[in-house]
């Protein structure tokens, strides 16, 4: 039987004044993205898109170590934490930290190679200020809970995803 792995909607929040690189959108105050994850130790394959509402892309998969966001006790700069390097920021959006993930469910490794194909489907909306990596994951996970050996618990939702992640 082959392994499983997590499936997961990751947030990221804005990293702050300090940041070199402006978030892709200003009214946006998180970006979202479908996060696989192998092991705590190897770390997760992110799907997002990148780019502003003018030129949307799907970028293509980043590997990432999702660390847990650092209190605001032991660091007092996202850049400056332990947990995270750079080389594990990589794949991470510029202008932004890792905030938070949501379990959705699970991914048969045998298949694995279907998520890639299924989110290429998922449309990226350009020239629209309202639309944003929000809507795509959310779509992403509309279209993988219909595919054969993706298991997407029954009550992930919108609005329970918002809830997980803390978002309003």
């Amino acid at each position: 039987m082959p392994p499983f792995y997590e499936l997961a909607v990751a947030r990221f929040v804005r990293a702050g004044p300090s940041s070199s690189s402006p978030p892709s959108t200003p009214q946006d105050p998180s970006h979202w993205a479908i996060a696989v994850t192998f092991s705590s130790a190897s770390g997760s394959l992110l799907y997002q898109i990148t780019g502003t509402h003018a030129d949307y892309s799907l970028a293509a998969p980043a590997s990432v170590t999702l660390s847990p966001p650092s209190s605001p006790k032991s660091s007092p700069s996202p850049r400056s934490s332990p947990q995270q390097t750079s080389h594990d920021s990589e794949g991470i959006p510029p202008g932004y930290r890792y905030a938070a993930k949501a379990p959705i469910g699970y991914v048969d490794a045998d298949i694995l190679p279907t998520l890639h194909a299924t989110l290429t489907t998922i449309p990226v909306v350009r020239g629209d200020p309202t639309w944003g990596s929000r809507d795509w994951v959310l779509d992403g996970v509309k279209e993988l809970k219909k595919v054969e050996g993706f298991f997407v618990e029954k009550h992930v939702c919108e609005q329970w995803i918002n809830d997980k992640l803390g978002e309003k």
